[in-house]
């Protein structure tokens, strides 16, 4: 899965990394991030090189996303290139991984809702939640699973109907794949872009910022919703998802809302991503 990749990589990370850091070294890792930590008492608290880790992500510098603080540490002290191995290995992964970059595939019979009913059935359907790696054979395989849902929902509303020679005959072919995958990709746009919308708040105009909207644009939202708030950000989201790339929407509103410092949302986005995209 990838935050078990994530995790895997840090304690690779700090097996290695550890014996080269000592306090001084430790200081000067302090001082390179003491404006974006912003907390000199955090900062009094680290001893080691895992506490310091720690709070680079409890303060949103650090994610399964962004791990440049690691490249920075081993770049610096460490001169390790097995280490920078697997660090490149990962960044090479995680593209590769990106929301909505594969297609979706194996989905379980067992559909899982976009919103539970209460944040410990969230954390079980998350934990249940398979991540697929892709194989030399993904292609094919999509197209066969995209076919084979069609073919189990034509049965079933054809069940109660004769059988006949002339029944409607299933193409499987790149058309319907794509198909398929437009309709999952914009139901899953729409049911974020509710999520966000009921819970960005006034910091909507600097998560627009991040995602590379324009500030005529921002104006404008502003301007054609002056008195609803919700109203604002949704159309704003709007605009960011048909200008945004098809395969990298998700992952750079995550980092939108990671830069704006609102990692709650971002964990919401990542969750639901997560369970709809098997990914």
């Amino acid at each position: 899965k990838m935050f078990e990749k994530y995790t895997l990589l840090c304690q690779d990370f700090l097996s290695t990394a550890e014996p080269f850091i000592d306090s001084n070294i430790l200081n000067q890792l302090k001082c390179n991030y003491v404006h974006e930590i912003d907390s000199k008492r955090k900062l009094s608290q680290t001893k080691d090189l895992k506490m310091f880790i720690r709070l680079l992500e409890k303060r949103d510098i650090m994610s399964y996303s962004n791990i440049q603080p690691l490249w920075y540490i081993s770049k610096r002290y460490i001169h390790k290139p097995d280490l920078e191995s697997k660090l490149q290995d990962y960044e090479s992964w995680l593209e590769a991984v990106s929301p909505l970059s594969l297609c979706n595939i194996y989905q379980s019979e067992d559909r899982v809702p976009l919103i539970e009913t209460s944040d410990s059935q969230r954390e079980q359907r998350l934990e249940n939640t398979a991540v697929l790696v892709p194989s030399l054979a993904s292609e094919s395989i999509c197209s066969e699973y995209a076919c084979n849902s069609m073919l189990s929902q034509l049965l079933i509303e054809n069940s109660t109907k004769p059988f006949s020679n002339s029944s409607q005959t299933l193409y499987c072919n790149s058309e319907q794949k794509e198909q398929y995958n437009l309709d999952k990709r914009r139901k899953l746009q729409e049911a974020v872009m509710l999520q966000v919308k009921d819970r960005l708040g006034r910091s909507w105009r600097d998560v627009a910022r991040h995602l590379g909207v324009t500030e005529c644009e921002i104006d404008a939202t502003q301007s054609k919703y002056p008195y609803d708030l919700k109203e604002q950000i949704y159309e704003i989201l709007k605009i960011y998802i048909l200008q945004s790339d098809t395969e990298q929407w998700a992952i750079n509103l995550i980092r939108a809302l990671e830069k704006g410092r609102r990692r709650d949302i971002k964990e919401l986005v990542e969750e639901l991503i997560l369970k709809n995209s098997n990914i």
